[in-house]
């Protein structure tokens, strides 16, 4: 017979690979857990590792934390507040920098976990089965910051509704003819939900945008802006996923003499610091990182702790409206 492993443990018992841990750890568990936990150990005969177990008592007070790159603004700001937090708690932190390759933040959790750290944020590009499975696999807990996590605990943008409110937003400026600049569908949170909210809200009205994708970087939107002009000198409005998509954007628009804040509009998402700096300084979403780092900490402390955390945390966010987006007064939408 196939020798069982703290994976089958878990899915026998119908729980994570984390919570098995705590039980072998004598860690805080609901008295049903542990009793549905020690029927399978029971039936199965299954007895951990000893020297596992004991590599596993013992704390190293170290934070992985998996980011796709050092270079955005959202990755630095999230490093800073996880850290200025992980040190509050006598926790240090341990950055790996993916470069924005999901093989690579696979590979990492793996590692993470064969270093012996005592917990995972991860800030996924994407999240598939791949990923769900590795987390399930790995005897550290993880916590998802940016993306949603089907069975992992997670920290999420609430973009379906920031796209909604952005929606309406320029809606209300009088638009109708809008172009969205968003990022592929595998990025769940902003090729997704963002996308959605934005789509789903102007579809009610009869509103359809043109859709066109490109990536994060700037150099590329700009591409795609040059590539694709007819479309915007059709178009009152573009929508991008990012403010940096949207600084790429706003040089290709005005070398086509699409001047922001003059006769024509942009709003995005992120409210990096550059953006309140531009000519026309932009109209975008505010996610607020800081609250969303340091709910991530919470969690990853928790469960290392045995105790018991929300599954899934939506943060909130701000439009801030500015000068790139015009109002031209077309009133014909009634809510």
């Amino acid at each position: 017979m196939k020798k069982i492993t703290i994976v089958d443990i878990a899915r026998l018992a119908g729980v994570g690979t984390t919570t098995v841990s705590r039980y072998f750890n004598n860690g805080k568990l609901k008295e049903e857990t542990k009793k549905k936990i020690k029927k399978v150990v029971e039936k199965y005969n299954y007895s951990p590792n000893t020297f596992a177990k004991a590599l596993k008592s013992n704390e190293s007070r170290i934070i992985g934390v998996i980011v796709p790159t050092l270079s955005s603004f959202v990755s630095s700001r999230t490093l800073m507040y996880v850290d200025q937090k992980l040190k509050e708690n006598n926790y240090e932190t341990l950055i790996m920098n993916s470069n924005f390759s999901s093989k690579l933040q696979l590979e990492y959790l793996k590692k993470l976990a064969r270093m012996n750290v005592d917990g995972i944020i991860l800030l996924p590009t994407i999240m598939d089965k791949n990923f769900e499975a590795t987390i399930k696999s790995i005897d550290i807990p993880v916590v998802i910051l940016g993306q949603e996590g089907e069975y992992t605990y997670s920290v999420e943008y609430n973009d379906f509704h920031a796209g909604r409110d952005i929606a309406n937003f320029v809606m209300a400026s009088g638009h109708r003819d809008i172009v969205y600049l968003g990022v592929d569908e595998k990025d769940i949170a902003v090729g997704t939900y963002r996308k959605m909210g934005i789509v789903q809200t102007l579809g009610k009205y009869g509103i359809i945008p043109k859709e066109i994708i490109t990536t994060f970087d700037q150099n590329y939107s700009y591409e795609k802006v040059i590539e694709n002009i007819k479309f915007f000198k059709d178009s009152t409005c573009l929508i991008c996923a990012t403010d940096n998509i949207a600084y790429g954007a706003i040089r290709a628009l005005e070398k086509n003499n699409l001047i922001v804040g003059e006769n024509y509009s942009v709003a995005a998402f992120g409210n990096y610091e550059s953006s309140v700096l531009l000519k026309s300084p932009l109209t975008t979403i505010e996610f607020n990182i800081k609250e969303a780092a340091e709910k991530t900490v919470d969690i990853i402390l928790q469960t290392i702790k045995g105790e018991e955390a929300t599954i899934k945390t939506l943060i909130g966010y701000e439009l801030k409206i500015r000068d790139s987006v015009l109002d031209i007064g077309f009133k014909d939408i009634e809510d």
